[in-house]
């Protein structure tokens, strides 16, 4: 449900990774194009295994990673580790939201633009929804909140949608949180896999 559109980097934009004192990415999509017009000393925060392994692909190391994968627990991390008034570069897509600014702008200098842009394949939103269409899908694993908005916006287009017994598996408690906000019941990922193992 995920395409990743490149942007170009404004002026302003390249000065502030190149002055930043922390780039911090909750998502492997920006990492290459940052990194390209960062500074070799920069430290470096993310989200999880894999951003870190991006990380490292474009040469750099990363100095912090989330204890948890969601974006709270990367915040309480660098509030508990960054001097008052570090200076914060987080690049993201058009969809992200500002809680990660927000709560850091508290005790950092926060900086954040739209690095790429998340858009949904025209195939792909076809492809769902002929799926759903047949009844050929019984459970949704959905990886981030604007996965679960994309989701949702063509499940209910469908007539029966509101009769439709689909499971919703979330990979967190940000997307499940997402996911309950908007009515709809679900899963985390752990506990379902729990129940399909019976245990």
């Amino acid at each position: 449900m995920t395409g990743i559109e490149p942007v170009t980097f404004s002026k302003e934009m390249v000065a502030a990774i190149r002055h930043a004192q922390w780039l911090v990415f909750t998502s492997q999509a920006p990492v290459a194009p940052v990194l390209q017009q960062a500074a070799s000393g920069v430290k470096i925060a993310v989200i999880g295994e894999k951003t870190g392994a991006a990380v490292a692909a474009a040469g750099f190391t990363v100095d912090l990673i989330s204890p948890q994968e969601t974006k709270q627990a990367l915040v309480e991390e660098l509030k508990r580790r960054l001097p008052l008034g570090t200076q914060v570069v987080y690049p993201k897509s058009q969809l992200a939201d500002t809680s990660l600014e927000e709560n850091l702008a508290e005790q950092l200098r926060v900086t954040s633009f739209t690095a790429y842009r998340n858009i949904l394949p025209e195939n792909s939103q076809k492809r769902i929804l002929e799926l759903l269409t047949k009844k050929r899908l019984t459970a949704v694993y959905l990886t981030s909140p604007s996965a679960w908005r994309r989701f949702r916006e063509i499940y209910e287009t469908l007539p029966t949608a509101s009769d439709e017994k689909l499971q919703l598996i979330a990979i967190g408690k940000t997307t499940l949180a997402a996911i309950q906000k908007d009515g709809y019941q679900a899963l985390l990922k752990q506990a379902w896999l729990a129940l399909t193992k019976g245990e």
